[in-house]
């Protein structure tokens, strides 16, 4: 029989052998390793991996820089200027998404359309899976739709090329099917090609994205360059007609990874923590079991068997030992993508990329002979001299083991508690962070209220959008009827659900088809209703609101927010004040300042509150295709809501809408820092329950080697409180240095997760205080149990 498999015959007896203490082992490794390998899924998809288009790596997105160093979109003009001034672009487009209702004459349903200047498709090299795209000779109300479209509205059919499909009420003809993942920006379902009247001349005009394809990836430097060239000429040509002082150029992979790459980098180095902690709470556990066999190796040895045949039978167990941990961390890691993704939701970009492929999968298996290797060597090295003559003389003196053997222990369980404390201090610190925004007063209440929100084709004929002003109104009115309602109101957009600054100009510019000068200032633009206010609880500080008297053959108002009222007009009164806001919806009309109400978070809980202006939705209806109504009621939501959703689809069954507590806003705003906050207290929580566990390992292996030492003690006059201090103090004395270790690492690497930190200071003492207490306390309740046995040994063990 080959000596390799007598060794490998002999690991798995040896297994058997300690069949208790290898699944523990076992286990340990597998959900250290599982954890891994699901985050590094995610992180290899997200951050690392090219982006599904034969152009990926040479497509860049192109954005507009402010005098603050703030990206925007483009406008038009400029978009023209970088085509003709940048020689590296091959090819660019521009791109602006927006949910839509598509419809077939069967059925309808609300998705996502883009719509396009330029064939976006042909910059990043995707084909039609049928059909074609689009030419210069293409006509405007040609359509191109993602395979998932065809499968579901439109059932696959094989004729679709040539069919109609009607888009916020527009007709369009199907000259193109996407394939399967090809969806850009991610969940677009339909691209249409923009018509002329949405090309404004206006260089601040920021309405759109845009991608541009390099020649090669080694010319985006000089493609910067020549940008920023542009911007100077940009600047120096038309003035203040140009907001942008420079442009922003990044390749797309990382532009559509930036929101999640710092947490998913914190999250990446706290999982590797954890697997560190999982392989050396594995070696002080097969230290312990190859402690135990010491006389078994020594009369090995004393056979014959040398050392690179026992370092063979070691590795020959360890190596079976791995391969059930990975075989377990294999079925752990899908699981855990499957947690993950779920959890993170529309949050984390690339979501269906991510998979476990099988390059990870090998990967991890050499990671897993590693490991196996690894513990070979440090249970060898940690054991020490297994020479006969060694261990009979540390027999015959009754003295422990050597004492490298403890401190190799002892070592690891520093290094596994400074480990535990970094993991810790991140989620404590994270979690403050957390609590802290969920605690931060946004500008609005959204205690008892529901929100709805209902969506309309986007259309720009006056008619239409005034009939929609009208449904709106009287949906409001019906819905302020029913028992328990005390106000109702609508908005396009709810606050903490993102958008963009656009300019306004005072009362001098009216005319559009000229060069517009410098705005006045800049705001967020909010179509509101009357009651709005009311009912989602942003309070009126001067003024009035809207009212029902407010009509759009009137004299058009405006509501202003605090914030906007400070910045623009300091000192002065901006009541009746007339600002010019046609630029977001062609109303050229002036708007009178009204009232001024409080600021609210428009872009998030860890932004500032944004400048804001609202306009009356019965006089500019055309930005209110989408429309979210908030009914405020002093019934029970779980009350409220049946009766709603009731009288809804009486009223407007026809009208694609949701309905959900207006707290969900919130909840949804958080979602990302929840995923961080929720994975890295399941690292953290596992790292001080392996670390309590090899605590408690040390101080029981301890113990019971120095049993007869404690006996001596005893018989000598030590009291059962001395040796109990004695023990304590030593496991107690192991964990503070790790906490320091820790604490220092953790200071050290603060740069890492600041970004995720709001409201709390990095190094905040409370946090780090929070951290050492718990983890004394961990140490306590792992050491008392040994301590107590310790304090226990008779005097008579020692003449035993």
């Amino acid at each position: 029989m080959p000596v390799w498999i007598d060794d490998f015959r002999h690991g798995l007896r040896t297994l058997r052998g300690n069949g208790g203490g290898m699944v523990f082992a076992a286990a340990i490794l597998a959900c250290g390793l599982g954890l891994a390998i699901a985050m590094w899924c995610v992180v290899d998809a997200v951050l690392l991996r090219q982006l599904p288009f034969p152009n990926g790596e040479r497509v860049v997105q192109v954005k507009e820089l402010t005098d603050a160093g703030n990206a925007i979109n483009v406008a038009t003009p400029n978009r023209a200027d970088l085509d003709a001034s940048v020689d590296t672009f091959e090819r660019s487009a521009l791109h602006a998404t927006g949910a839509s209702i598509i419809a077939t004459p069967e059925r309808s349903m609300q998705a996502t359309a883009t719509t396009l200047v330029g064939d976006v498709f042909a910059v990043l090299g995707q084909s039609p899976l049928l059909g074609r795209t689009w030419s210069s000779e293409s006509a405007s109300n040609e359509v191109v739709i993602a395979h998932s479209l065809w499968q579901g509205l439109l059932h696959g059919r094989d004729d679709v090329l040539g069919g109609g499909l009607r888009i916020d009420d527009v007709d369009y003809t199907i000259v193109g099917v996407m394939p399967p993942g090809a969806e850009f920006p991610a969940s677009s379902q339909a691209w249409v090609q923009a018509d002329a009247s949405m090309l404004t001349s206006s260089r601040s005009a920021h309405n759109w994205e845009m991608v541009a394809l390099l020649g090669a990836v080694a010319e985006l430097p000089l493609a910067r360059q020549q940008a920023q060239a542009l911007a100077t000429r940009l600047k120096a040509g038309h003035g203040d007609q140009v907001d942008a002082r420079g442009f922003d150029l990044t390749p797309l992979a990382d532009a559509i990874a930036a929101p999640v790459r710092t947490a998913l980098r914190v999250l990446l180095v706290g999982v590797a923590f954890l697997l560190l902690i999982a392989i050396a709470n594995a070696v002080n556990l097969l230290l312990s079991i190859a402690m135990e066999r010491r006389r078994e190796q020594a009369l090995r040895t004393a056979l014959g068997a040398g050392r690179a045949r026992l370092f063979r039978q070691a590795l020959a167990g360890n190596l079976v030992l791995a391969g059930v941990a990975w075989l377990g961390s294999v079925a752990i890691a899908v699981g855990a993508l499957r947690l993950l993704t779920r959890l993170a939701g529309a949050s984390l970009p690339r979501l269906a990329e991510i998979s476990l492929t099988a390059s990870t999968l090998a990967a991890s298996a050499l990671l897993a002979f590693g490991i196996a290797v690894l513990l070979t060597l440090a249970t060898r090295l940690g054991v020490g001299d297994t020479g006969v003559n060694a261990v009979l003389r540390e027999g015959g003196r009754g003295q422990s083991p050597a004492r490298s053997t403890l401190r190799l222990r002892a070592g690891l369980l520093v290094a596994q508690t400074a480990m535990t404390t970094v993991l810790l201090v991140a989620a404590v610190l994270i979690g403050r962070s957390f609590f802290s925004l969920m605690n931060v007063d946004a500008g609005y209440d959204d205690h008892g209220a529901v929100r709805i929100e209902l969506n309309q084709p986007f259309s720009r004929d006056p008619a239409v959008t005034a009939a929609n002003a009208g449904r709106y109104r009287q949906l409001l009115d019906d819905l302020a009827a029913m028992p328990g309602v005390s106000a109702v109101g609508g908005v396009n957009r709810l606050p903490l659900t993102g958008g963009a600054d656009g300019g306004f100009w005072d009362h001098t510019f009216t005319d559009f088809s000229a060069a517009p000068p410098e705005p006045l200032g800049y705001a967020h633009y909010r179509v509101a209703s009357h009651g709005y206010f009311e009912a989602s609880g942003i309070p009126l500080l001067r003024g009035r609101t809207f009212t029902g008297a407010d009509r759009a053959e009137g004299e058009h108002v405006a509501v202003i927010s605090a914030r906007l009222a400070r910045e623009v007009w300091g000192d002065r009164d901006p009541l009746g004040q007339r600002i010019q806001y046609g630029n977001m919806d062609g109303d050229a009309r002036l708007l009178t300042i009204v009232g001024i109400v409080g600021d609210v978070y428009q872009n998030g809980l860890d932004r500032r509150p944004s400048s804001t202006v609202y306009v009356n939705v019965a006089q500019r209806p055309v930005a209110a295709s989408q429309f979210n109504v908030v009914v405020r009621s002093e019934l029970p939501l779980a009350s409220v809501m049946p009766m709603l959703r009731e009288r809804l689809e009486r009223t407007v069954a026809e009208m694609p809408y949701s309905l959900q507590p207006l707290s969900q806003v919130r909840s949804a705003s958080l979602v990302q820092r929840r995923f961080n906050l929720v994975l890295l207290a399941v690292f953290a929580g596992t790292a001080l329950l392996l670390a309590a566990t090899g605590l408690y390992g040390l101080m029981a292996f301890s113990v019971g080697q120095r049993r007869g030492e404690f006996a001596i003690r005893q018989a000598l006059g030590a009291s059962t409180a001395g040796v109990l201090k004695l023990v304590l103090r030593g496991g107690l004395v192991v964990a503070g240095l790790g906490i320091a270790l820790g604490a220092a690492v953790a200071l050290a690497m603060s740069r890492l997760f600041a970004g995720l930190v709001h409201g709390v200071p990095v190094g905040d003492p409370l946090s780090y205080a929070l951290v050492a207490s718990l983890l004394a306390m961990v140490a306590v309740a792992a050491c008392w149990l040994p301590a107590r046995r310790a304090s226990r040994v008779a005097p008579a063990t020692a003449l035993h």
